[in-house]
């Protein structure tokens, strides 16, 4: 297993979570079965059914990229979000999935990560970023939207089956890096 602190590489990342003690992120660049099985217990914990399985995480850990928040005395990952290269548009990266344990959900720690996560991507040269989110989930909106400046660029309507309407947000990394100061 090898995760790689977030801290360690060059100053655009960010240390620990402000606030918060013991957690940090990493990039994940290698595993192990002990790995895959927090992962996926993690993401089933999260997601449920949708949930991801070793078969789902291994690509994504070789060809995208996968980040985990992990709470380094327990040694128990507390977030993930996975990152896939837009086929179309190769200077765009699309947030594949994105959650925060329970527990940590509400004290902004889902702003930091993914804060630090944008700021890496920065990093490797991606332009922007773009996800879907349920039009429902007023809290994700929230975050993408209010905190972080992702805009609506569409709405699909039944995505993931009837009545599953998503919006597509997307964020242009210069209008970050304006809001940050990065």
């Amino acid at each position: 297993m090898y995760l790689e602190k977030v801290s360690s590489l060059p100053k655009k990342f960010i240390k620990k979570l402000e606030d918060i003690d013991n957690l940090n992120i990493y990039l994940v660049q290698d595993y192990n079965v002990k790995l895959l099985n927090s992962i996926v217990d993690f993401s089933v914990d999260i997601f449920g059914e949708a949930s991801q399985d070793e078969w789902g995480i291994v690509p994504q850990i070789r060809r995208g990229n996968v980040f985990l928040l992990k709470e380094d005395i327990k040694n128990k990952v507390m977030g993930m979000a996975t990152l896939l290269r837009d086929w179309e548009d190769a200077d765009k990266a699309y947030l594949f999935d994105f959650a925060i344990s329970e527990e940590y959900q509400g004290l902004g720690v889902g702003f930091q990560f993914l804060k630090g996560i944008i700021e890496n991507l920065i990093e490797q040269n991606f332009l922007r970023m773009n996800l879907t989110v349920d039009v429902n989930n007023e809290g994700a909106i929230h975050l993408y939207q209010d905190k972080l400046g992702f805009k609506t660029i569409s709405r699909e309507d039944d995505e993931f089956g009837k009545g599953h309407h998503r919006y597509v947000m997307e964020l242009d990394f210069e209008d970050f890096k304006e809001i940050f100061k990065v």
